[in-house]
């Protein structure tokens, strides 16, 4: 329920409208620029075009998402209930549910809850061939093919989707070596399977996990916020205060549930679910990438959702039900309502895209220049503005800052739509030339709680 209300309440975000657009060109044209600038495997954009062809709305596209969602939470219960029984099962799913993070991600326009369904029917896979001795030799190749199919296909939907397989090799080689065979077997054939794909991969890897410069000088920060931004606090960045104390909350919250649920369950892929989590970070520091978004590490907080089931179960039996009650509901009850603030809120939605497109709509005329430094709001105002009938700059790098100075000269109205434009333009230096050549004739705010989401639109005119 909360996932569908998000889905349908909250204004398109920048990288769904980027998908959208990528999506809606020919299908070859999509391809080469999602082999080229957006370094993603294809089969989201496969499906997304697919839908698009069906006529689908942005809102039945979001709901299409949230049905992956919510199988996610399911696939979660089913491992969960598999290892550890069914109290502890539904307190993982009912924390899945309720998760701020699963909830924005499950409803967004982007390969992240596909991927998430498809990492955890391969651990529920596996972990049925690791549980079920009684299993006849054809239900058991039956499993492992689902297996393989299903790794190759997180694959082709995320790179992440290496460390899933990973992870899950890592865990035969420790603790089930009468699996591990099969395991590399059928890592051998999901590679095969993905063949058509390395070519693209060796020319995207140099580039892939470059994508946000502001966390380079800022990397121990970045660490520190990372819990909270993938489990309680989605899109804090920039909030340094809310951010970090939801990070340091997170982190303790991480530490205390893996404290309590770690001992005497080691087998348990339930609890294995965070181990890819730490296999992106080591990658992610050895080859010098900065892969620290918060989307990045969804699977964490299925992780963490499934620890919390089994350190709350093993409290229940330490410590009588009437100690340990009411700081439970307490803390489900703090979690549901940050969940219901990020739903209904619209202070903690996604940018104001539909107040922006008015604004233009009512006030520009049609020889006025717009220019978005950081273009990604182009690809949102594009879908319900009448951007046509205007001149566009769209700054989308650096190295365009000097151009679009250059050619905003000869305009008399400037609109300048400023979003996230500090790892594009870090010196301001598009505002500066504007502002030194230009009186300011107008500017309008569309403020959020969550820094990264503010939009300001200023008017120059000369």
């Amino acid at each position: 329920m909360l996932r569908a209300a998000l889905a349908l309440l909250r204004p398109l975000q920048v990288d769904e409208a980027y998908s959208l657009h990528v999506a809606a060109l020919p299908l070859q044209q999509g391809l080469q620029i999602l082999r080229s600038l957006d370094v993603h495997p294809p089969l989201f954009l496969y499906l997304l075009h697919g839908w698009l062809a069906l006529h689908s709305s942005d809102g039945a596209i979001r709901l299409r998402m949230v049905v992956f969602g919510v199988a996610s939470v399911w696939l979660l219960y089913a491992i969960v209930l598999r290892w550890h029984g069914p109290r502890v099962a539904v307190v993982a799913m009912l924390c899945a549910s309720a998760t701020p993070s699963l909830i924005f991600y499950d409803s967004m326009i982007r390969m992240y809850a596909p991927f998430d369904t498809l990492a955890l029917l391969s651990f529920l896979l596996l972990s049925i061939l690791l549980t079920r001795s009684d299993l006849s030799v054809a239900g058991r190749r039956a499993l492992w093919a689902g297996w393989v199919l299903v790794s190759a296909l997180s694959w082709y939907t995320l790179y992440l989707g290496f460390f899933i397989t990973l992870a899950q090799l890592l865990y035969a080689a420790l603790l089930r070596r009468d699996a591990l065979p099969r395991a590399l077997l059928g890592t051998a054939c999901a590679a095969l399977a993905f063949a058509p794909q390395w070519s693209t991969l060796a020319y995207q890897l140099p580039r892939g996990g470059l994508a946000f410069p502001f966390y380079a000088q800022h990397q121990l920060q970045a660490l520190l916020e990372l819990a909270g931004q993938a489990t309680i606090a989605v899109q804090t960045h920039g909030n340094d205060v809310l951010a970090i104390a939801a990070g340091i909350l997170a982190w303790g919250w991480m530490a205390a549930a893996l404290a309590l649920a770690a001992p005497g369950n080691r087998a348990s892929l339930a609890l294995w679910l965070g181990a890819p989590a730490a296999l992106t970070l080591a990658y992610s520091v050895l080859a010098h990438k900065l892969l620290y978004a918060d989307r990045y590490y969804l699977l964490l907080a299925y992780a963490l959702c499934a620890w919390t089931g089994v350190a709350v179960d093993r409290l229940a039996q330490r410590i009588p039900a009437r100690a340990t009650r009411p700081a439970a509901l307490l803390a489900a009850g703090v979690l549901l309502g940050i969940a219901v603030l990020y739903v209904f809120n619209p202070v903690l939605y996604t940018a104001n895209w539909p107040g922006v497109a008015a604004l233009l709509r009512s006030r520009s005329q049609p020889n006025d220049l717009i220019v978005f430094d950081q273009g990604s709001p182009f690809f949102v105002l594009e879908r319900g503005t009448s951007l046509g009938r205007h001149p566009l700059l769209v700054v989308l790098r650096r190295a365009d800052v000097a151009g679009s100075i250059r050619l905003s000269q000869t305009f008399k109205r400037v609109w300048l739509v400023l979003f996230q434009s500090g790892p594009v333009d870090p010196d301001n230096a598009l505002l500066s030339a504007l502002r030194a050549r230009r009186s300011v004739a107008g500017v309008w705010s569309f403020p959020r709680a969550l820094p990264a989401e503010n939009v300001e639109v200023i008017l120059f005119e000369r």
